[in-house]
């Protein structure tokens, strides 16, 4: 059997959806049905979990700064009361979403978000080497699609413009748009987790980036969209917290066999192409 934490979110439901359609035996627990990880996995004790896809969290960097212990309460205890139950269940593989926050700016981690990822990756690893449980981190860049839902302040920059174009209403840049971003498209997020509960080999604790390994900064992004729609922008500072430049820190995945398949270009079609706008956000 397989547990999904945060099966009810963006890409948790994708991947949930996927293992339901491939024919797995699949359970989730979700904040949103009234469950968390903290108080709830006793109500799991009969189902026999192998493999743990846990995706549970507040994804957000503003989140983080506005709220920094409710965000390590549920980030990195969730993580921790999860990889303990998992250790004594018997679990044989634990794979954890992580975020390439963790690489911040220069070495400053910027954003209390970025320091919960990085802490559960390194009892991620704990676990591996003092427990014996396979813990496998999956460093997520820039995760986008289509059908990304919108979030309001805490949506990524490609929903928040999608969102504006559907709505007719003045794209926001903040900042000087020269960030640089790894955007990596959801279909691959959830190949990737897939490839990853399927390997073979014992992971060890080991951490991977996924990432589409293409790095462009919003100002390329934003001559698309003007090259294809007639739009307003309106120019706000930085977020704090936010991470200037960014791109994947190696191909570790790409030598194990994995590797994204949906470029940047192709992305953007999907996103603000013609007849892309119709609303299909995933909830």
């Amino acid at each position: 059997m397989i547990l999904v934490t945060g099966h009810r979110g963006y890409i948790g439901s994708l991947l949930y959806n996927n293992l339901l359609d491939r024919g797995y035996d699949v359970i989730g627990i979700d904040l949103k049905e009234g469950r968390d990880i903290l108080h709830d996995l006793d109500s799991l004790e009969e189902s026999d979990v192998k493999i743990v896809f846990h995706l549970a969290a507040f994804p957000s960097v503003t989140y983080s700064v506005e709220n920094p212990s409710h965000a390590l309460m549920n980030n990195v205890l969730g993580t921790s009361r999860l990889l303990e139950w998992s250790e004594k269940r018997g679990v044989e593989r634990f794979i954890f979403s992580s975020s390439s926050a963790v690489y911040g700016n220069d070495g400053d981690l910027g954003s209390p978000y970025a320091l919960h990822k990085l802490m559960s990756e390194k009892e991620c690893k704990l676990y591996a080497d003092l427990y014996g449980l396979d813990t496998v981190c999956l460093r997520y860049f820039n995760v986008y699609s289509e059908g990304q839902p919108f979030r309001g302040g805490y949506s990524t920059v490609i929903s928040a413009w999608m969102e504006s174009l559907r709505g007719s209403s003045p794209l926001v840049l903040e900042g000087d748009g020269l960030q640089t971003r790894d955007f990596v498209h959801v279909d691959d997020v959830i190949d990737a987790n897939l490839f990853a509960m399927r390997y073979n080999d014992n992971f060890g604790g080991e951490t991977y980036d996924i990432a589409s390994g293409e790095t462009i900064n919003l100002q390329t992004i934003k001559k698309y969209i003007d090259s294809r729609y007639n739009t307003s922008w309106e120019y706000r500072p930085g977020r704090f917290g936010d991470i200037k430049h960014i791109s994947p820190g190696s191909d570790k995945m790409k030598a194990l066999g994995w590797k994204a398949k949906i470029p940047i270009k192709l992305g953007l079609e999907k996103c603000f192409g013609e007849n892309s706008l119709i609303r299909k956000d995933i909830d």
